[in-house]
């Protein structure tokens, strides 16, 4: 009987640990889930070829750009690290221009073309092709009170045309200081007289307000004999103007092409240039002329 129940016993214990095996099961492992950020577009400024030739010099001017939402309007933005309460902003469409310096902020006066357009504060270093175009700030001391003054300028053209603007800041004082474009006194500082036709060029004589004569001439471009007599000078601002900032001097160098109306097609011909200089007046409170007019002439092969 002993013999009989230890039996059943080992019997009953071995099939316990059987079905216990048998029922427990390894669970599988669950891959950890892993949330993927996905960054917002980075907003392409200007194109790359532009920012490329902008920092070809390094910082352009002196300046950082870049842009900066607030209030839910996106801006481009121009900053000095050295000047870390400053920023030029510009609307997105280039429709305004705003100047925060030493905790004081304004907004740059609109300016307006020959047809009474405000003109957009375009950015762009020079980059573009055949058609190009400029557009950027200056840091100049151009009052000579030791302050910082903040120039932009601007300019763009084609073939043949092109014409520069440029604004300047007083930023001890925040108000614009007036620059007193020398265009029409440029033009009218000679006369030109026509002499006669010479291997298919017109020969011109230029005089000065000094009293200075020069020898020019323009190409004819017609098979007619007396055409020539028809050329005339018009002292009046040419379709080619350019200004350039002197940051060390504090200076504005003005240069505009001259030339010879053509009676045919109504274009001119460009013979030359005038060049001179500009800077800051105490009495007038504005940068005016500073310098003589000079008379450059193009060589045959130019014009």
């Amino acid at each position: 009987m002993s013999w009989l129940c230890l039996l059943l016993t080992i019997f009953l214990v071995g099939c316990g640990a059987k079905e216990e095996e048998e029922t427990v099961q390894e669970q599988p492992e669950i891959p950890e889930q892993t949330e993927e950020k996905q960054e917002a577009p980075t907003r392409l400024l200007l194109s790359e070829e532009a920012l490329e030739y902008m920092y070809r010099d390094g910082r352009p001017n002196g300046f950082d750009f870049g842009g900066v939402e607030e209030n839910g309007h996106f801006y481009y933005e121009f900053t000095r690290p050295e000047e870390p309460d400053f920023y030029l902003r510009i609307s997105d469409g280039f429709e305004t221009a705003t100047v925060r310096y030493n905790g004081r902020t304004m907004k740059l006066n609109d300016r307006l073309n020959a047809s009474g357009y405000a003109w957009g504060w375009n950015i762009s270093a020079g980059y573009g092709g055949a058609v190009s175009g400029y557009g950027m700030p200056f840091w100049a001391d151009m009052t000579g009170d030791g302050q910082p003054d903040l120039l932009y300028l601007q300019g763009g053209g084609g073939t043949g045309i092109h014409e520069d603007w440029c604004v300047a800041y007083d930023l001890a004082a925040m108000e614009e200081i007036p620059i007193l474009e020398p265009w029409e006194e440029m033009a009218e500082f000679i006369t030109i007289e026509t002499l006669g036709e010479e291997a298919g060029y017109i020969q011109c004589l230029i005089t000065d307000d000094e009293g200075r004569t020069y020898n020019a001439c323009i190409a004819a471009g017609y098979e007619e004999e007396t055409i020539w007599q028809e050329f005339r000078y018009a002292p009046i601002k040419s379709g080619w103007t350019t200004l350039d900032i002197d940051v060390e001097a504090g200076t504005l160098s003005a240069a505009m092409a001259f030339g010879m109306e053509d009676p045919r097609f109504q274009t001119v011909h460009y013979m030359g240039e005038l060049t001179t200089e500009l800077a800051y007046d105490t009495e007038q409170g504005a940068i005016v002329r500073s310098a003589p007019v000079t008379v450059t002439v193009y060589p045959p092969d130019k014009v």
